[in-house]
């Protein structure tokens, strides 16, 4: 998250940044403005080796697993502006999932999106994000950062190896209510689910859908120290556990 975060503040003008990567053990990410406290007991996270982490974007949690994660930064006048890149970017997962042999769709409207409140990200698709015959296959959460906007993704590659629950606090999460559902690739694919060959999917389709000229790098040195300084802040039961 202090990556994500750095990338967004040190965004060069005219330029934006695509990230993939994925986590090295199972972890829970909240949404900046989502309520954690009597949901989540912090105990069981050490227990189970797993991690928290509160996203700076929006949106509600997601169990990160055996799942690709992106992050998008591009400027705000991006054409179509924050819901115009939201559908760009759904449009070109589609692609990419179909290059795979999978057969994704955007979804249609189902009403307001659900609140930080409602249950994992993956229960319901809302309007316009990905689907398989009407189970969530990606999510996203946005967030504006001065002239800069970033973006966070999830798309499922297999089950997560635990389960929500066995995060919750005495009482809590004792249904399918908060439980992270969805469909995965593992499921769709005939073939083993590749790490590398979703993310070239990604990337080309994302590359294609913005234009522009491309290339891969490393950080630059002004974006691997805001990182640092971030870090204590994204690592603080303060930020983590604030509500």
């Amino acid at each position: 998250m202090a990556v994500d975060e750095a990338l967004a503040r040190r965004r060069l003008e005219g330029e934006g940044t695509l990230r993939i990567y994925r986590w090295a053990r199972p972890s829970l990410s909240l949404g900046r403005n989502q309520r954690a406290r009597g949901t989540y007991d912090p105990m069981a996270f050490q227990s189970l080796g797993a991690d928290v982490v509160r996203r700076p974007t929006g949106g509600r949690e997601v169990l990160h697993d055996r799942e690709l994660t992106y992050t998008l930064v591009l400027p705000l006048w991006t054409p179509g502006g924050l819901r115009g890149v939201y559908q760009m970017v759904n449009q070109a997962l589609v692609q990419a999932l179909r290059s795979l042999g999978v057969t994704a769709t955007t979804a249609a409207g189902r009403g307001r999106t659900p609140p930080p409140d409602a249950g994992a990200c993956f229960r319901v698709p809302a309007a316009g994000e990905v689907e398989v015959e009407g189970r969530k296959l990606a999510g996203s959460a946005q967030v504006r950062m001065g002239d800069t906007l970033l973006q966070h993704g999830s798309l499922l590659l297999g089950p997560a190896s635990i389960r929500l629950s066995a995060l919750a606090g005495e009482g809590q999460l004792d249904d399918e209510t908060r439980e992270q559902v969805g469909v995965t690739l593992a499921e769709l694919m005939d073939s083993p689910v590749s790490f590398p060959a979703v993310a070239a999917a990604v990337e080309a389709a994302v590359a294609g859908s913005l234009g522009g000229r491309w290339r891969r790098d490393e950080r630059r040195s002004d974006e691997t120290r805001t990182a640092e300084s971030l870090l204590e802040h994204y690592e603080s039961w303060d930020w983590t556990w604030r509500r």
